[in-house]
Order: structure tokens, then sequence, then C-alpha cells
């Protein structure tokens, strides 16, 4: 039954592809602001930023230990604080004291900050839920939400809050997505998910595709077909619509004029996307059975 879907899937975007215009196409989330903050709302940036992106807490709130016990909030037993670097620099000055327009001394101080998901206190769940405030209010498509926390536990693939979607390999491999409240719809956001969990099949250690591109190039191109074809693939056979949403289509027709207007080339792309579809669908252990869904 899944290869019918993915047949039917694939014929009707190239179908839609005569008619769609890909400047038209649309993220389809908006940011709220997943990056890390201080408690005046000042984004880290840098290295820092790396660091507390990396950390692991759902929160994107971050302080020292005294800056909330300033707020009455107390960091819980035996949490580990996480070091930031504050770099402060000194304009060189000549002999008479005047600015000479070069930077000279450079000040690095550490702090140790902890994250509001390690703390308890009122200000702390207050300044989370002014955040959680701006989401809005999705319940989760029961079948697509087992199918991607399946699939993320069975292959020991991380997902981090963020308000970029992306898929990273290598040693800190993980899959990074805005949260459901910042799409206009759940199936949307499913849809993306399904985008990246597409990429994440092309790992050395699932079905070993070419994931050297660089963006812009051809081969980074060819991915970004595969993993919007498997995304579709994955909804269709997921039920999550019955047609493939008309901007699967405009993003495909995107990445095309990159290989030279070829719509042809969408068949071999098509190809590597039922792989990925297949792996990932048996990998969160979900059976197609006469177009429902069931988990094994």
């Amino acid at each position: 039954m899944s290869n019918n879907i993915y047949k039917i899937v694939t014929d009707q975007i190239i179908k839609q592809l005569e008619h769609v215009d890909p400047s038209d196409f649309k993220k389809p989330w908006f940011a709220i602001g997943h990056s890390p903050v201080n408690l005046r709302g000042t984004a880290y940036r840098g290295i820092n930023h790396i660091l507390l992106s990396h950390s692991g807490y759902q929160s994107n709130i971050w302080a020292t230990f005294k800056q909330w016990k300033e707020k009455d909030c107390i960091v819980c037993k035996g949490e580990k604080s996480q070091i930031v670097v504050l770099w402060k620099f000194f304009d060189e000055t000549d002999e008479s004291g005047n600015s000479t327009g070069k930077t000279g001394a450079v000040m690095t101080r550490y702090f140790r900050v902890f994250n509001s998901d390690q703390v308890d206190g009122d200000y702390a769940r207050d300044a989370e839920q002014k955040f959680k405030d701006k989401l809005l209010n999705h319940d989760p498509i029961k079948e697509a939400q087992s199918f991607v926390e399946n699939y993320t536990a069975n292959e020991y693939l991380p997902v981090r809050n963020s308000d970029r979607a992306y898929y990273a390999g290598g040693i800190r491999e993980h899959i990074a997505m805005p949260e459901i409240g910042q799409f206009n719809s759940p199936e949307l956001f499913y849809s993306v998910y399904a985008h990246e969990i597409t990429h994440s099949t092309g790992n050395n250690n699932r079905l070993n595709r070419d994931m050297s591109g660089r963006f812009g190039d051809q081969a980074y191109s060819f991915e970004e077909l595969v993993a919007e074809l498997g995304s579709a693939m994955i909804c269709g056979s997921l039920g999550l619509e019955q047609q493939p949403r008309l901007d699967h289509a405009q993003y495909i027709k995107g990445w095309l004029s990159n290989l030279r207007n070829d719509p042809k080339f969408i068949i071999s792309a098509a190809s590597c996307a039922q792989k990925a579809a297949d792996y990932a669908l048996q990998s969160a252990e979900v059976q197609i059975c006469l177009g429902s869904v069931t988990s094994l």
C-alpha cells in the first residue's frame, strides 16, 4: 500500500510543478525567540549561544545563581551550571591618552548560569509562561506524534527546540525543530518534522546517501528534493492529507531551478525518497495497512 501512496504523491507533485511559482513559498512557522536569553531578554551570542543551545534544556532562559536568588528563585539541589564567557574590549590609546582607533587589551570573565528548568520559584515559571503564551494552541496528531517520537527514540536522535528547522549530522547528531505551536497548523509541523527525519535517514549509519553538498550546489539541491518528497510520502502514509500540499511543490520547484530546470530529475530523487520513507516508517514501527496507520 505504501508504494501506491508514494506513486500518487510523486505524480501529483509533478503535475503541480507546472502551475506553481516557487517565489510564493513561505516558511510555515514563525519565530518566537528560542535563542538562549538572560533575564533581561538579551540573546547570548557567539560561543555562548552554541554552549547554551546544546544544553538539552527546554527553556531558553538563563541566569546566575545570584540573579535567580534576587528574583526569589532557588536553584534545585544537585543542579550543575553552564559556563558563559564575557569579553570586554578596550581601545588602544597613545601617550596622550587619545584613542588610536585600534583594539587594545581584552578582558575575559567567566560566569556560571543555570537554566530556568533547574530553578524553583514563581518568577521562573512566569518567565517561561510569557514565552509559551506566544505559541498557538494545537493538539498533537496521535499517529504522527507517535511516528516522530518512535523514530527519534529508536534512532537515538536528540531533538532540540529552535526557531530553525534542520538536521545536523556528525558527533552531535540531532534534529532542531520549532515547537508545534509555532506553526499555523499541526499538519505543517509534522510535515517539516518529516522533512528533517528524511534528511537524517541519509546518515552513513542508515542509508548512507551523499550528504556532502553545500548550499546552492547540485548535491545539496538533490538532497533537498529527497527530503521534501520523503516528507510528502511519510505524511501521505500517515494519512495526514488526501493530497500533497501546494507548498511541497513550491519548495521542490525552487530547488529544481538549481538542477537546470529538469523536472524529470525528480524521479531519481523520488526513488531515494521512497527508500528514506520506508526506512523511517519501519524504524518507527509504523505499519501502513489499507490506508490506515497502526503501531506494530
